[in-house]
């Protein structure tokens, strides 16, 4: 499956979206996106990427649109903070190596701090995918590259996110939320992702 077909079936499910569960939803993305990142095509692509610094993030469809299909790499033995997604529903896969996925649980608030719980752990490998709900078990984990050799990971965030929180650990053992805008190395990559299969 090719990026522009990847962004056709992203867009067609944001358009039915308020008509279906959040489990349909992701039962809708599981598929195409499991389909992209097994693509030697789009592989080919993120290997011949040459991401700068320890972390890279793109993003492949149009930034007017409602929703987002972000390529990001990882260095080796890099990852993300504990965050969230703004309640967005959506799903990640790997189109590359592999990364470690760590759900988080809040179990208590207090103002700008809360408790965590570690939940489940998942391995993100090309073709397997990892749910991103509104649900308090599904909303918040960390990523990182346990490897030795550059990751890449495919993320659909069905509605756009623009701000998120990260939780930052605190002395005594608490995290303490964080705002923080989404950005982007690189936006409408797919274009180029397009041209590349097609030479």
């Amino acid at each position: 499956m090719d990026v522009t077909t990847l962004i056709d079936a992203v867009a067609r499910i944001k358009s039915e979206a308020d008509e279906l569960t959040h489990q349909e939803i992701i039962d809708r993305l599981s598929g195409p996106l499991a389909e992209f990142t097994t693509s030697t095509e789009n592989q080919g692509f993120a290997e011949a990427y040459s991401p700068s610094g320890n972390y890279t993030r793109l993003l492949l469809n149009d930034p007017q649109e409602p929703y987002q299909i972000v390529l990001v790499f990882w260095g080796p033995g890099r990852g993300s903070p504990i965050h969230d997604h703004d309640d967005t529903i959506g799903a990640v896969s790997a189109l590359t190596g592999e990364t470690k996925e760590i759900k988080y649980i809040v179990t208590r608030c207090e103002g700008e701090h809360v408790k965590l719980t570690q939940g489940s752990e998942f391995t993100i490998a090309p073709g397997r995918v990892t749910p991103i709900l509104p649900e308090d078990d599904k909303q918040l984990h960390l990523m990182i590259n346990e490897k030795r050799r550059w990751a890449a990971t495919v993320h659909v965030y069905l509605t756009a996110i623009h701000r998120y929180r990260q939780y930052e650990p605190a002395p005594d053992g608490s995290f303490r939320t964080a705002e923080t805008s989404l950005w982007f190395d690189e936006c409408g990559v797919g274009r180029r992702m397009t041209r590349s299969a097609r030479s």
